[in-house]
Parts: C-alpha cells; structure tokens; sequence
C-alpha cells in the first residue's frame, strides 16, 4: 500500500486530498479472459470524509459559489470547404514537413479530422483548387507539398500494389465501397534494390465505405492495393509529400503467400 496525496479532478476542476488517500494493488495479476492477463489493477480508498469534503466543494465550483466556473472547450460541429480545408492544412503540412515530420501519427489523425468535416467536393473542384494553389505559390500542381486528389474506381477496378515513397496518405470514401489492403516492407531495408526478390507483409485489410478513413505512413502501411467493388467507388484522396520527387513505385506480387500465417508475400519492383 502507498499513502499520497493524490488530485481529483470532477468536472474540470481539481481538489487535492489529504495523506488519508491510499493507492493499493489488489491482484499483482488475474486472468480476465483465456491467455489474456491483466498485469495490475490498483484501487485508490478514501475516507467518506474526504470523499463527502472532495463532491461538497466540486458542487460549489459548478454552482458558481466560491470560485468561477469553469466552460469546457465546444467541440468544432461547423463543416468546411475545400478552400478552407486548404486554408487550415497547408501551413501544417509545411511546418510539418520543415520539422522532419515528427509525430507522423498525430499528423494523419489531425488531417483526417479535417476530412471527417469537408463538405465532399467534385473532381472538377479538387483540380481547380489545385491550380489555385500551385498559382498562388508560383509551382506546377505536382510539385505542392499538400494535395487533394479525387479518385472515380470502376467496378473492380483500382490500383495493383505501390508504394508512397517519400510521402503519406489519408483516403475518405465517399461513394461505394472499396477494399485497401496494406502491406509492410520485410527487413531493414525500406527500398530493396530492383532486379531483386524480397517480401511484404499484410498488415491490414480495410472495407472503406462512405465516410470511413484509411491512412498510411511513410514506415507503416506504406504499400497498398486499393479496389473498388462490383458497383464501383468514389474516394478522396489527401498526400503530403516531403520533395517534389515523391511518388509510387508499382509491385509485383505473388498471388501466393509465402507464409500463409502471417500474410508475407514475394514481390519486386514492377
């Protein structure tokens, strides 16, 4: 057991306790499930005194008796459009991108949150407004750092498998369905040479239907098969590149696993 003085915070504000707070284990380990255990589990035991002292003064601060209340943050309920999801993403893909692109994950989360509240633009749209940024930035569209990019499938149609070199993806689907199965490079080497045999991994296998995401990196999930279903798709497209030179190498991969357990294929650079 441990005595501390441990903070309490109910409904956003706090309340410190005093040394009458003990933080104790009460199984070191317990199986909750077959072959699954739970390595810990602790309890924090207060006194009904501190208990009843803790909820009388969090009652006061939301009352306003004492102190001011405190107003939780709005969540943003506002839908954006394509010239204002530009407005907001591109100085975070540039300093992004300038920063060596740390946090990769949190980046992708933080432009697919961005997608999850566009209003759904046409291709002619997303075409447009690229021309209006690479104008704007006196550069060829291909060569902006930040792009959004539709994609009409037809019904069984998509793309063989490639990778992003240099770059990261996120994919809204918009209309029909679409199954994205992305593999990892096997190895330390993340470009194996051309000419030559190495393998890939499965490591997710998606059904992206209207307004479902899938993302990649430029170390996870960065090769993938994308194929729409027997009524075609429609999906939205976001990249980020890191050079001007980015782009996708096609692959050829055996239909076969090599290793049928755990989805690793033979491929080579087509």
């Amino acid at each position: 057991m441990v005595h501390f003085c441990p903070t309490l915070r109910i409904w956003g504000m706090s309340y410190r306790f005093g040394n009458d707070a003990i933080l104790s284990d009460t199984t070191s380990s317990a199986e909750v499930a077959d072959g699954v255990t739970m390595a810990r589990r602790s309890v924090l035991r207060l006194s009904a005194a501190t208990l009843a002292a803790a909820f009388s003064f969090s009652a006061c601060r939301a009352t306003g008796r004492g102190a001011s209340r405190a107003t939780p943050e709005p969540l943003p309920a506002d839908t954006i459009d394509l010239a204002e999801f530009f407005t907001r993403s591109y100085p975070r893909a540039q300093a992004f991108i300038a920063a060596g692109g740390p946090l990769e994950e949190a980046y992708l989360m933080g432009v697919a949150e961005l997608m999850a509240r566009l209003q759904v633009p046409t291709k002619a749209a997303c075409d447009a407004q690229l021309r209006t940024e690479a104008e704007a930035r006196g550069v060829h569209p291909r060569a902006l750092e930040f792009a959004v990019v539709m994609f009409d499938l037809d019904p069984g149609k998509g793309f063989e498998h490639h990778d992003h070199r240099d770059y990261n993806g996120v994919i809204l689907g918009v209309d029909g369905e679409i199954r994205c199965r992305n593999f990892d490079i096997v190895g330390d080497d993340p470009v194996p040479p051309k000419g030559s045999t190495f393998q890939i991994r499965q490591t997710r296998d998606d059904l992206l239907l209207p307004g479902r995401f899938s993302t990649l990196s430029r170390t996870r999930d960065n090769v993938h098969e994308v194929v729409a279903g027997p009524d075609g798709a429609r999906m939205l497209d976001v990249f980020t590149m890191f050079h001007a030179q980015a782009k996708s190498n096609w692959l050829k991969v055996d239909s076969k696993p090599r290793d049928e357990r755990r989805g690793i294929f033979d491929a080579a650079w087509a």
